[in-house]
């Protein structure tokens, strides 16, 4: 495509026309000469995203290179840097690149090649902007991982477009995906403040870019390691939940991509998973069968519903809206209620141990809640005048009346674990003596 675009150009600045500018271009097109060969070349090489890095590029890589075991959390630099410029070259910021400053000084083709990606990266954004604001499109969500677990429980997905009652990810389609996302936090994050302001929109622009950058999957490497890497810390006491976490997904990476996904089309249904061994077995075949499935807070099985196409294979993952007026409601109410813990009394539950307190928690056969499922509860509380007279909004009466509900399920659950499991009990009054032995002596 480039070959022929400089054949044209070369034979019109030569001040042909009409017949004999076409059989020059042919001649041009059989026969390039050097420079416009190597101009097609470069446009291969930019279009696949594998031309040369810059300097800061160049920097990044060799230190990559340098460093021992990096390539396990880094394992592509070219690719995503070169991604990453591509779309930066079709936002509103792209006059802050030295190479699209370079390009409007060359004049000619490349000037208006460079206001064409501007001009039409931009417009997409602005439209992206627009869909986001009708709730045809998504950005990441709420950051608030509870408020954004209960949002996913009513089918929403992030960075997705909405088609009648089905979500689309488009976040892995980059470098279009990557526009899309960029508009869609924008207009997320300034949907939540009062007045837009500079500092605002500034805020909200640097926001966007690295939730954008996170979500993708040859830059989660990096992210995942960073926020595990500062989050931890050194005292023996700490959970550091996330260091742990990372090293889990690490663990399971020693499972090629190819069996994980044929284990994802054989059991769609996500497996929880508390270690590394946990999670090596998620992603083969037959062994996540002996893991509990990860369940949402009302005791529902996550069940990843596919893609675009062959499963197997589909950058695109989808998930169908849900006819839910109780997620509904906590949606929107802003509510931000949170997992039950996995601690009972400074005890760790294990796999199986915690899957029956969600359930438990949400519910089913809950004795102390005479079996009465927690949504149906939710549903009793939502039609009394108590709660209809009450404030909205995350700091309102009607949130005050929901975490009442969920902690009245959460204590019962609790309690009914207990008495039901002879080894929590014990290990209970086991940590409880070895307590009282170190504050008494005895």
């Amino acid at each position: 495509m480039e070959l022929h675009g400089q054949a044209y150009r070369q034979a019109f600045n030569e001040g042909l026309r009409d017949e004999a500018a076409a059989r020059r271009v042919l001649e041009l097109v059989d026969n390039p000469p050097e420079n416009i060969k190597m101009a097609a070349i470069d446009a291969s090489r930019y279009q696949t995203f594998t031309n040369q890095l810059g300097p800061a590029g160049k920097a990044v890589e060799n230190l990559r290179n340098k460093m021992p075991y990096a390539r396990v959390i880094m394992p592509f630099v070219r690719t995503p840097v070169n991604i990453m410029s591509y779309t930066f070259e079709r936002t509103p910021l792209a006059p802050l690149s030295a190479s699209f400053r370079e390009e409007i000084a060359a004049g000619g083709a490349r000037k208006d090649l460079a206001l064409g990606k501007l001009i039409m990266g931009s417009t997409i954004m602005a439209i992206s902007a627009d869909l986001t604001l009708s709730g045809h499109l998504t950005g990441a969500g709420p950051t608030d991982r509870d408020a954004n677990n209960i949002l996913r429980a009513t089918g929403w997905q992030p960075y997705s477009i909405k088609v009648g009652d089905t979500y689309y990810a488009y976040n892995r389609l980059d470098p279009t995906g990557a526009l899309l996302g960029l508009a869609a936090d924008m207009a997320e994050i300034m949907g939540q403040t009062t007045d837009a302001e500079a500092q605002q929109i500034a805020a909200a622009a640097a926001l966007s870019v690295a939730q954008n950058m996170a979500s993708k999957t040859y830059m989660s490497g990096v992210v995942d390691f960073m926020d595990a890497f500062f989050s931890s810390s050194t005292d023996p006491e700490a959970n550091n939940y996330k260091l742990n976490s990372w090293l889990s997904r690490m663990a399971g990476s020693i499972v090629p991509s190819s069996v994980a996904n044929i284990e994802r089309v054989m059991s769609p249904e996500m497996s929880a998973t508390y270690s590394m061994l946990d999670k090596i077995k998620s992603r083969i075949p037959g062994y996540s069968d002996t893991l509990p499935p990860r369940r949402n807070i009302f005791g529902e099985p996550v069940v990843l519903e596919g893609g675009v196409g062959p499963d197997i294979m589909s950058p695109i993952y989808t998930s169908t809206a849900k006819d839910d007026p109780i997620a509904d409601e906590l949606v929107k109410q802003q509510a931000s209620i949170s997992m039950p813990r996995r601690v009972i009394n400074n005890v760790e539950l294990d796999a199986q141990q915690y899957d029956k307190y969600i359930l438990l928690y949400s519910g089913q056969d809950n004795k102390g809640m005479k079996g009465v499922p927690l949504k149906e509860a939710l549903k009793k509380l939502f039609a009394t005048p108590k709660y209809k007279d009450s404030t909205d909004g995350p700091d309102g009466g009607k949130v005050w009346h929901i975490d009442a509900v969920f902690a009245q399920y959460r204590n019962t659950a609790k309690a009914q674990l207990i008495s039901e499991d002879p080894r929590l009990e014990g290990d209970i009054m086991t940590l409880k003596r070895e307590e009282q032995r170190k504050r008494t002596g005895r």
